[in-house]
């Protein structure tokens, strides 16, 4: 059979051909103009998929990042906190020995009995000790504060947990009941301090020279303390690190997939207008002549 080429059939060819070469000159330049190979799903399915997962991931690495930088805030906030601690009952010890001397009179026992006073509300002020509003020692009571102006703890034991990574929490915070004492048979620190100033003003030395072991203890949770910290500290910093440096491969990778390669676009670039503007010239050539082209 066969077949005849119609003056529709021709044009509706040339024009199938000159809108294809149209979208392939667009893409082209979409890529020399924006240097991203993908700008549409349509530009690489495959590729475009590959980018969004890339994209996910980022995002919750830099929700992870943000949790890690808020839990390194509290920490730091928490550890100077503790630091104010250890001193509040250093000094303490420093008056224990200073009042357990058997040579002091009885109105020098009761100026330091009033200095211990002082370091009981000194001691309540860093137990409140606060964080952009939020109490640090309070479990996770945080918009209350833990201590009465007594000592008495108003917090909670619960822990203030932050996501750091894929099915990983960390526990930022230390709580009040820790913080006034390592607990068994050791008497909290505002009952140590209260004992001891009484000690002092009823000239009692052995009871005085007793709460030595007693502040010794809590000096040596409080640094125990501080070194949980630290520890927690140093595991976040690493993990942020190596967020950081996933989130910088990330970014490789998705510039690999939506970059364009900018030598091969632009010699693109340059066939297509070429292929373009030729496809205009046969066209110019094939099409038949209309009643305009005859009209003077």
């Amino acid at each position: 059979m066969i077949s005849r080429t119609t003056l529709s059939t021709t044009v509706r060819n040339f024009l199938a051909d000159l809108n294809g070469n149209n979208r392939l000159l667009d893409q082209a330049q979409r890529q020399v103009s924006t240097g991203k190979r993908i700008s549409t799903p349509a530009d690489d399915a495959i590729g475009i998929t590959t980018s969004l997962r890339l994209r996910s991931d980022r995002a919750s690495n830099a929700a992870w990042q943000s949790n890690i930088q808020d839990s390194l805030t509290w920490l730091s906030t928490t550890d100077t906190a503790l630091a104010n601690a250890l001193d509040v009952v250093q000094r303490a010890r420093e008056l224990t020995i200073q009042g357990s001397n058997g040579a002091l009179s009885q109105t020098g026992r009761g100026v330091i009995a009033d200095e211990v006073d002082q370091l009981a509300k000194q001691m309540v002020e860093v137990g409140n000790a606060t964080l952009g509003g939020r109490y640090l020692f309070g479990g996770t009571k945080t918009q209350t504060p833990p201590f009465t102006s007594t000592g008495t703890y108003q917090g909670n034991t619960g822990n203030l947990t932050r996501e750091v990574d894929l099915a990983s929490t960390t526990a930022v915070n230390v709580t009040g009941d820790r913080l006034v004492g390592p607990g068994g048979s050791t008497p909290n620190i505002f009952t140590a301090l209260t004992t001891l100033a009484t000690d002092l003003r009823n000239n009692n030395t052995a009871g005085v020279q007793g709460a030595l072991a007693t502040l010794d203890a809590h000096m040596t949770n409080l640094n125990a303390l501080r070194g949980e910290v630290g520890g927690k500290t140093n595991k976040l910093e690493m993990t942020l690190d190596r967020h950081s440096a996933t989130d910088l491969a990330s970014l490789d990778q998705i510039s690999q997939v939506e970059d364009a390669d900018m030598a091969l676009a632009i010699t693109q670039l340059q066939s297509r207008e070429t292929v373009y503007r030729a496809t205009l010239g046969v066209g110019g050539r094939v099409l038949p002549p209309s009643l305009i082209d005859f009209l003077k």
